[in-house]
């Protein structure tokens, strides 16, 4: 890889790719056992028609959003990091790169605990001698690592293999399903209580942080029409396709739990085998976008020692147990991620292309910025305690409170609009 895979400046031309590729290595990343259980979960909650139309509904959404930020990542070719600095100011912009850096470590290590026990509960389901479950976190975690310090290229070789694969895997479990029971299933009302935005609202919130990070990944894209191009492949397409195939053995069998069906239809080892492996290309990207953010953070240029460092606190967070009680405090974390999301497509829309990346000078702290974010966080807060509804989506709530309130203060302050960073950023 490049010494930084570029952190810190501009993607070269020469390094750029298609963005069919791009979309590969999202889908690779994305998709995993979180993924599979959305979609059973909604499936059984939801019934097939609530549920596809849930999937569908919030796919539209997330592409709509994924394309504005994989848009300014391909147009800039900067980090999510570098263009959240050109936003919330030199200082700033670390401060909320710290935030990012949080948690995405933090689901790297909950992800990496996960990979160890599953791969331990494997081995003993097959009758073979076992390791504790710490080694095989540690095992899995060093190889994690061992794939991001590659950067992007190796994400993209991961993901080549990875994607492929899980399709075969759930298309084929649903198959099965429909071959053992019956099609007509698929009508019956739904076994669980919930309603279609509650299933639009779990579709958008659990990816609202993937949307977020897009730039990570476009800023490779050739063009913006790249980015956007990765979008739709990914959130209309593939990520609602996997979803719904996921749904099919859930309403068909009403067993709850994925895994437990597909251990009945007799590919119990082959699939845990691959969602173990499928969670070591998803956890290689969440230690990506952690490194990208942490290496801002820091100020700190060699990415490769940022990599290593940040993977191994990652797996002895994991190892030690702490996870548990990780998840909700990334879960409340997760609720500030969706306004930044807001505020930078608010400035580049503000300044447009040519104005954003114009050279000037640069405020350490933009003040404004952050109180926009603060007002979305506490929308998102207030919707979630049903205080405030705009859409019924919390995330898309926030994201759209913090953008507009960004907007009207850059009209309220149009002497604010000369404080706009070059690529030069550090």
């Amino acid at each position: 890889m490049a010494n930084n895979d570029f952190a810190f400046e501009a993607v070269p031309p020469e390094k750029t790719v298609s963005g069919f590729r791009i979309a590969i290595v999202i889908i690779g990343i994305i998709i995993a056992l979180p993924a599979f259980i959305t979609g059973s979960d909604l499936g059984f909650r939801l019934g097939f028609r609530n549920g596809v139309l849930a999937i569908t509904l919030g796919g539209l959404i997330l592409t709509i959003i994924a394309m504005a930020t994989g848009t300014i990542g391909a147009k800039t070719r900067l980090n999510t990091a570098m263009i959240i600095k050109r936003t919330f100011g030199t200082l700033g912009g670390r401060f909320v790169s710290g935030v990012l850096a949080v948690a995405c470590l933090g689901w790297f290590g909950v992800t990496a605990e996960v990979f160890g026990r599953s791969l331990h509960q494997m081995l003993v389901g097959q009758a073979w001698d076992a390791l504790p479950p710490s080694a095989y976190i540690l095992l899995g975690g060093l190889l994690m690592v061992a794939t991001t310090i590659f950067g992007f290229a190796a994400l993209q070789r991961l993901s080549n293999i990875t994607v492929p694969m899980l399709a075969v895997l759930i298309a084929y479990t649903a198959f099965l399903t429909l071959k053992s029971g019956s099609l007509g299933a698929l009508g019956q009302a739904a076994a669980g209580q919930a309603s279609l935005g509650d299933g639009i609202s779990a579709i958008v919130g659990g990816y609202a942080v993937a949307v977020t990070i897009f730039p990570d990944l476009c800023r490779f894209s050739k063009s913006s029409r790249g980015a956007q191009m990765a979008a739709l492949l990914t959130y209309t397409i593939a990520m609602p396709c996997i979803l719904m195939l996921a749904m099919i053995p859930s309403i068909v069998t009403g067993e709850h739990d994925l895994t437990v069906i597909m251990t009945t239809l007799g590919l119990g080892l082959p699939a845990l085998a691959l969602l173990v492996f499928k969670a070591w290309a998803t956890n290689s990207g969440n230690l990506y976008f952690a490194s990208l953010s942490a290496a801002n953070f820091l100020g700190y240029r060699g990415l490769k020692t940022i990599i290593i460092g940040a993977g191994v606190l990652g797996v002895l967070i994991a190892v030690s147990g702490l996870t548990d009680r990780l998840i909700g405090f990334l879960v409340a974390l997760g609720v500030s991620i969706p306004p930044i999301a807001g505020i930078y497509i608010a400035d580049f829309l503000h300044h447009g292309a040519d104005k954003y990346m114009r050279e000037a000078h640069v405020q350490s702290i933009r003040y404004g910025a952050f109180a926009c974010w603060a007002f979305g966080i506490a929308v998102a807060i207030l919707a979630r305690m049903d205080v405030v509804s705009l859409s019924g989506i919390s995330a898309i709530d926030s994201m759209v409170a913090a953008a507009a309130s960004y907007l009207l203060l850059r009209r309220l302050r149009p002497a604010a609009d000369s404080q706009v960073l070059s690529t030069e950023v550090s």
